[in-house]
């Protein structure tokens, strides 16, 4: 993603936050960017997709924030998965996306509500494939229920304490509990075969096909395309010196798995606060995601 997508999203979200996604119009962004209409579509066909670009990117930085706190941990560790699950919740906190959602979930949007409902189910598909990382295989048929089960679960907390006492409480909270309730809920469901939502009712396949098509030829462009850009610009040296390990990594006819997770962090910490930072949050995700799908079998 080039600085002036960036640009144009980020001051998208702080209209949408200020006025409200129905009261922000094209114009309004095109303005507070400082951009022209045609530069506005050259980007997004429609105010909607502006705003699906946001969803994404949110989610690119969720994930890559996931991926970071599993590396040399056990995946099977339950705390590992609540600090997991914790940090979209905190994403979509800190750039106030909740009240934007709030606003949405009321209006009669269909378009609009289709795209927060995938928002929603992408978040229960990933929770549900990683109770299987810690319950066992033997779960997995009852995972996708229980991780719907999970979120209602801290929706409903969440929302009774706010109204009972006048004041939140750490998602954290919410999290262990529910985490509680749905790991005693499993061996009931195990014992008696009580399944309502089964494995594949949620068909999110078009999530993950974008990933599942990164090749390593794909990876090795794309980084090289990025360490161009990089010498474009003073102050780079840390940064590019970072790009080009990753990028000798990948250009390995063997890789070596375990560098280049080290490697990543680093590589995207190296552009923390640059105008790059978006862009090397994406490609960090696309390793990740490589790396995850070559080491699934088959």
């Amino acid at each position: 993603m080039n600085q002036r997508k960036r640009q144009v999203l980020d001051s998208a979200l702080q209209l949408f936050i200020e006025k409200g996604f129905h009261n922000t119009s094209i114009q309004d962004i095109i303005s507070k960017a400082m951009i022209s209409k045609g530069t506005f579509y050259n980007y997004f066909s429609s105010k909607n997709e502006c705003f699906m670009a946001i969803l994404e990117q949110t989610r690119y930085e969720a994930s890559l924030r996931r991926h970071e706190i599993l590396l040399g941990k056990d995946p099977t560790d339950e705390d590992v998965l609540k600090e997991q699950i914790i940090v979209l919740m905190q994403i979509n906190k800190q750039q106030n996306l909740v009240s934007i959602f709030e606003g949405i979930f009321q209006s009669n949007d269909t378009e609009l509500l289709n795209l927060l409902t995938r928002y929603r189910y992408m978040e229960i598909e990933w929770v549900s494939n990683r109770l299987i990382d810690v319950f066992g295989e033997e779960a997995r048929p009852y995972t996708l229920e229980l991780a719907v089960v999970f979120f209602a679960m801290v929706h409903h907390l969440s929302m009774t304490y706010r109204t009972i006492y006048g004041t939140s409480n750490e998602a954290k909270t919410f999290v262990t509990v529910a985490f509680r309730n749905i790991k005693a809920i499993l061996p009931v469901m195990m014992k008696n075969n009580d399944i309502l939502i089964t494995q594949g009712s949620l068909q999110l396949v078009e999530s993950n096909t974008i990933y599942q098509s990164i090749t390593k030829d794909m990876l090795i462009e794309k980084l090289t395309g990025f360490k161009n850009e990089l010498k474009y610009e003073d102050g780079h040296s840390v940064s590019i010196q970072f790009t080009e390990s990753v990028l000798e990594e990948f250009n390995r006819e063997t890789l070596r798995i375990a560098v280049i997770e080290t490697l990543l962090k680093a590589f995207r910490d190296s552009l923390i606060g640059t105008s790059h930072e978006a862009e090397s949050i994406e490609i960090a995700n696309m390793m990740w995601y490589y790396l995850k799908n070559i080491q699934e079998p088959k």
